[in-house]
C-alpha cells in the first residue's frame, strides 16, 4: 500500500516541473541585431537568403550520414510502461540509476524500483552542473535571455574548452530551464561525449523575470538564432575562439524551435553559423492536434494542463503588474482570459496570440508548429518520440517527411512504443552504461550517440 500510495503521489507532483536556485556566476554580454523570425502557415517558408537549388544539394549531401544511423531499441521493465508513470518519473527520477535503468533481471530490479518510487520527495535542489552563466541582451535590446554552459574540458574562453568536438546549444521545454533534470542529463550526456554544452534559458524561465512582455513560446526562435549569430561572431572577431561545429538539441517545446530554426534558415544552418546537425526529443509535430489531447479531459487536464497553467497564469500576473500597471481590462493581451482559463487551448488564445500578433490560438499553432518546417532543414537531423506520450495525438507521426519515409531531408525519425512525454526510464540492461560518475539515461545517450555519428561521418564531407 505504500508504494501504491507513492506512485500516487509521484503523480501529483506534476507541479513541480521546475526549479528557480542557479548558483552560477553571472557575466553581461550585450548583442545587438535585426532577428525577424518567419511566420508560415501550413507551409515552409525558407530564409530570403535560403536558394532551392543550395539547400536541396545539401541535403542531398547530408543524407547518407542520416540514413546510416541506426536507432537503438528502449526496451522498459514491462511491468513498468505506464505512460504517466514513464512522464513523471523522467522529471523526479531520472538520477536515480535504480529508476533510469534496471540492471537486475526478474523481480529483483523491479523491488528496486519500487522501493526507490516509496521514497520520492518533491525537492528543488540547487542545481550545480553547469560551470557558468552569461547573460545575453536580446537582438531588440530590450530583454535578456540565460545561457548555462558546461565545459567539457578546460576553459579556453567564453563558450569554448581547449579540447572540444564543438558546442550543443540546447532548448529546453515549457516552463523548465537548465535546472531540470534532463537538462543536466542531456548536458552531461553531451560533455562526456567531447562537446561543450550551452542550454538557452528561455526569458523569464532563469529565476528572474524578464524585461519585456511575453517571453517565449512554441516558435520563438529569435534568441537562438540570436545566440547561434553571437557564436559566429566569435570565430569572426575573436583570435581565441576556434571555428568548431555546432550542433542543436531540445526537448519538447524546446524541440519544435530548435526543429523550426532548422527549417527556417535553411542551407544558411551551416553556411551561415556552421550548425552540423541536430538531435531532439518529444517534438510536437502539431500543436493544433495535440492541444486536444494535453486538454482532454480526465488525468490529462486534471494533472498536466491544470500544472502547466498554475505555472503560466502566475507569469502572467507578474507581466500585468509589471508591464500592463496592474490594469486587469488591458489591451496588450486578455488577463480576465487568462485567469479564466481552463486549458492550455483557451491560454493560449487569451495571451499568447494577443500578445504575439496571431489571429487565435489556431493562426498560433498552424504558424508554428515544426511539422510545417521540416521540409526545410538541411542539416542531419534525429527527431525521437514515443508512440504512448500522453501530450500528442497518437495517430500522428510525419514519417513520410524523413529519409526512412523518402523525404529528400536528411532527417531520421524513431518512434518507440513506450516511453510517455520524453521519460524513456526503466530501461533494461545487461550492465550499467556508466558515462562520468553516474549512469546517464537511456534518451540522453540515444541522442548523444546521434551527434557523435554525425561528427565522425562529417568529418570526412566538411
Amino acid at each position: 500500500m505504500r508504494t501504491l500510495n507513492s506512485i500516487v503521489a509521484l503523480l501529483e507532483l506534476a507541479s513541480a516541473f521546475t526549479a528557480a536556485t542557479f548558483p552560477v556566476a553571472s557575466a553581461a554580454l550585450s548583442m545587438t541585431s535585426s532577428m525577424p523570425w518567419i511566420k508560415s502557415r501550413n507551409t515552409y517558408v525558407p530564409s530570403s537568403s535560403s536558394n532551392d537549388e543550395a539547400l536541396r544539394q545539401m541535403q542531398e549531401k547530408h543524407r547518407p550520414i542520416v540514413a546510416s544511423f541506426v536507432p537503438s531499441e528502449f526496451n522498459p521493465h514491462p511491468a513498468l510502461t505506464n505512460c504517466h508513470l514513464q512522464t513523471l518519473s523522467g522529471v523526479f527520477l531520472r538520477k536515480n540509476p535504480e529508476c533510469a535503468y534496471i540492471v537486475e533481471t526478474g523481480w529483483g530490479g523491479l523491488t528496486k524500483a519500487l522501493t526507490a518510487l516509496s521514497k520520492i520527495q518533491s525537492t528543488e535542489d540547487s542545481c550545480d552542473f553547469w560551470d557558468e552563466r552569461q547573460r545575453i541582451s536580446s537582438s531588440c535590446g530590450q530583454d535578456f535571455y540565460t545561457v548555462d554552459v558546461k565545459y567539457t574540458g578546460k576553459r579556453r574562453t567564453m563558450f569554448q574548452s581547449d579540447q572540444s568536438k564543438g558546442i550543443v546549444v540546447l532548448c529546453h521545454g515549457l516552463e523548465s530551464n537548465s535546472n531540470s533534470s534532463l537538462s543536466t542529463d542531456l548536458g552531461q550526456a553531451y560533455m562526456e561525449d567531447g562537446f561543450d554544452v550551452a542550454c538557452i534559458n528561455f526569458r523569464g524561465c532563469c529565476g528572474s523575470p524578464n524585461d519585456s512582455l511575453g517571453g517565449y513560446h512554441l516558435g520563438f526562435t529569435d534568441d537562438l538564432r540570436h545566440f547561434l549569430k553571437l557564436m559566429s561572431g566569435l570565430w569572426e572577431s575573436d583570435d581565441d575562439f576556434e571555428k568548431r561545429p555546432v550542433y542543436l538539441s531540445g526537448f519538447s517545446l524546446g524541440a519544435n524551435v530548435v526543429v523550426k530554426c532548422l527549417g527556417e534558415l535553411g542551407d544558411m544552418a551551416m553556411l551561415l553559423y556552421n550548425v552540423h546537425g541536430a538531435a531532439v526529443v518529444g517534438a510536437p509535430f502539431d500543436a493544433e492536434r495535440n492541444v486536444k489531447h494535453v486538454d482532454a479531459p480526465g488525468f490529462n487536464r486534471a494533472i498536466y494542463s491544470r500544472n502547466f497553467l498554475k505555472t503560466l497564469k502566475k507569469r502572467a500576473q507578474v507581466q500585468l503588474e509589471r508591464f500592463c500597471d496592474g490594469d486587469p481590462l488591458t489591451s496588450l493581451f486578455d488577463y480576465p482570459g487568462v485567469m479564466a482559463a481552463t486549458t492550455i487551448a483557451e491560454f493560449d488564445n487569451a495571451a499568447i496570440a494577443k500578445i504575439y500578433g496571431f489571429k487565435d490560438n489556431i493562426d498560433y499553432y498552424r504558424s508554428t508548429s515544426c511539422c510545417y518546417y521540416l521540409p526545410g532543414v538541411a542539416v542531419p537531423l534525429f527527431i525521437l518520440n514515443t508512440a504512448d506520450d500522453p501530450f500528442f495525438d497518437p495517430d500522428f507521426f510525419p514519417i513520410e517527411k524523413s529519409v526512412d519515409g523518402g523525404s529528400l531531408a536528411p532527417i531520421k525519425m524513431k518512434r518507440t512504443k513506450y516511453g510517455g512525454h520524453i521519460g524513456f526510464m526503466f530501461h533494461q540492461l545487461t550492465e550499467w552504461p556508466t558515462k562520468g560518475k553516474r549512469p546517464v539515461s537511456w534518451m540522453p545517450l540515444e541522442l548523444s550517440r546521434f551527434l557523435c555519428h554525425v561528427h565522425c561521418y562529417g568529418e570526412s564531407l566538411h
